[in-house]
């Protein structure tokens, strides 16, 4: 037992050691027999159908990245491109709100239809030529990096991990199917070894369906570990069957078939479905108000461009502080009672009708819950002042966190002591949106001491506050590189290192100008 003097880093060490040994062996992919590989990580890249405003990057923004991928790939014989969960929001779209349906009612008899609809939304904006505002879109600027790679010499694997935003593919084969060919461009039916990996890692196959997306990947020549990083957030992931959040346990999930990461959660679907409902209601409504000939369409247009770029704020609810805000602003400007009614009704409206789904109170995690009773009785009241007051102090408890604990960096399935025996020395994750990296040491293997934790954020427009007043949006993302360098001693050492991206200008000033239309 740990004596009252060790220190808490080596007290923290031993207790994580106790019990791991019985952690299941994970699944891996055939080791590759390329000599010179490379591997990019990229995350949270959330290519939507569009209907709701855009929350990936911009296609000008996706044709540097690629760019600087095939330079990178140059003299390479295998590219490993792992895309680490949130590739594609099934949830961010007026679709579910058309059919008055939200995306947590799995037993729908149109919930299989609407997520079909969804995806081809998905596939015509993002896989398509010149989809995305005229340019071409993430997967249409992948399939041609992958052609010109492979006319090169360079074998380019592609590794979708799914994220919280993207795991109703594994609920619908049709949709899945679509992804893997239209998206990434990859007949699965021909990848007898990606069907394996897949049956192992969730004891499951699907005969007839393309496989399920994986929950992991593992390379013990790159020493990586990479999880979308759901399964540590109370948010976005239901405990269940005994199951805690924040406990990695991939044996106990099979016997679970996984539910608490295909069920609908508060965060992704259920708070989700508030905001992609209400950005279409109250876009509709103000379309109305622009066809009555309401005169101030100034004030219009400015409220539709802040309801398109909601879904960019972290976290979610400072968007809706900010369009309650702006609406707020406008009337002190004289603009017409008609044109703003349609920002507060439709929030209010929306807000009455998610409170009264019981799955939003079953779903709601501490403290989310606490304010659910006061949000439905404000909901009952036409005082926004008060509304307004509640989602700041909301968006002040969901507040992102800059850093991690190191009690949570212990507790990283590619840091358990069991798994290092693998040679892992580097896990990585997405989900939180906020790129960051922290190093640690272990004691065992003693051959390897040093271990790394890096956050590749996510790779989409984000909105940020001026330094005085008002709001600019901008392009932010983060790509983790990995490769083996010969060093003067003639032996292979592995290299990382990330590239950081943030870029905004007049091009993307122009997006922000949105027209009212359905």
């Amino acid at each position: 037992m740990p004596s009252a003097n060790q220190p808490l880093l080596q007290k923290l060490l031993l207790k994580a050691r106790s019990g791991v040994r019985s952690l299941p062996h994970l699944a891996f992919l055939p080791a590759s027999t390329a000599s010179k590989r490379l591997c990019i990580v990229i995350s949270d890249i959330h290519c939507t159908d569009g209907t709701v405003g855009n929350q990936s990057g911009e296609g000008e923004d996706w044709l540097f990245f690629f760019q600087q991928v095939e330079q990178a790939a140059q003299g390479q014989q295998e590219l490993v491109f792992v895309l680490n969960g949130d590739i594609i929001d099934l949830i961010r779209s007026a679709i579910w709100t058309e059919a008055g349906v939200y995306p947590w009612e799995r037993d729908h008899p149109r919930f299989v239809e609407l997520i079909d609809k969804i995806m081809g939304g998905i596939i015509d904006q993002h896989a398509r030529p010149s989809g995305l505002f005229g340019v071409d879109g993430f997967f249409e600027l992948l399939r041609q990096l992958k052609a010109r790679l492979k006319n090169a010499g360079v074998t380019m694997k592609v590794i979708p991990i799914v994220g919280n935003h993207d795991k109703e593919l594994l609920l619908v084969s049709h949709a899945r199917k679509r992804f893997y060919l239209e998206c990434l461009d990859w007949d699965t039916e021909q990848d007898a070894e990606y069907t394996q990996w897949i049956t192992a890692m969730y004891g499951r196959a699907t005969p007839g369906e393309a496989p399920w997306l994986p929950f992991y990947f593992g390379d013990r020549g790159f020493q990586l570990f990479a999880t979308h990083g759901q399964w540590r957030d109370s948010s976005n992931s239901v405990p269940t069957g005994g199951w805690k959040v924040g406990k990695w346990h991939p044996a106990h999930w099979k016997a679970l078939h996984f539910a608490p990461f295909t069920d609908a959660c508060f965060g992704d679907t259920v708070a989700a479905g508030l905001l992609s409902g209400f950005i279409w209601d109250a876009k509709n409504a103000l379309h109305l108000q622009e066809a009555a000939n309401r005169t101030d369409s100034k004030a219009i247009s400015r409220l539709c461009s802040i309801l398109d770029e909601m879904d960019l704020y972290r976290p979610a609810t400072k968007g809706i502080v900010r369009i309650l805000q702006e609406a707020r602003a406008q009337r002190s400007k004289g603009t017409d009672e008609h044109i703003l009614r349609a920002i507060s009704t439709n929030f209010r409206n929306n807000l009455r009708r998610w409170l009264s789904h019981g799955t939003t109170w079953q779903r709601a995690p501490f403290p989310i819950i606490v304010f659910l009773p006061i949000l439905w009785i404000l909901s009952r009241l036409r005082e926004e002042i008060v509304s307004l007051g509640v989602m700041k102090l909301m968006a002040w408890v969901q507040e992102p966190k800059s850093g991690i604990a190191l009690k949570d960096l212990i507790s990283l399935a590619g840091f358990h002591a069991a798994y290092r025996e693998y040679g892992f020395s580097i896990h990585t994750e997405g989900h939180t949106h906020v790129a960051l990296e922290a190093d640690l040491q272990f004691d065992t293997p003693p051959q390897r001491p040093n271990y790394s934790y890096i956050n590749t954020g996510a790779w989409r427009g984000q909105i940020f506050p001026k330094a005085n007043y008002g709001y600019r949006r901008r392009s932010i993302g983060r790509a983790l590189y990995l490769y083996e360098q010969t060093g003067e001693d003639g032996n292979d050492k592995l290299c990382y290192y990330v590239r950081d991206s943030l870029n905004w200008g007049t091009h993307l000033d122009n997006l922000s100008k949105s027209k009212c239309m359905k």
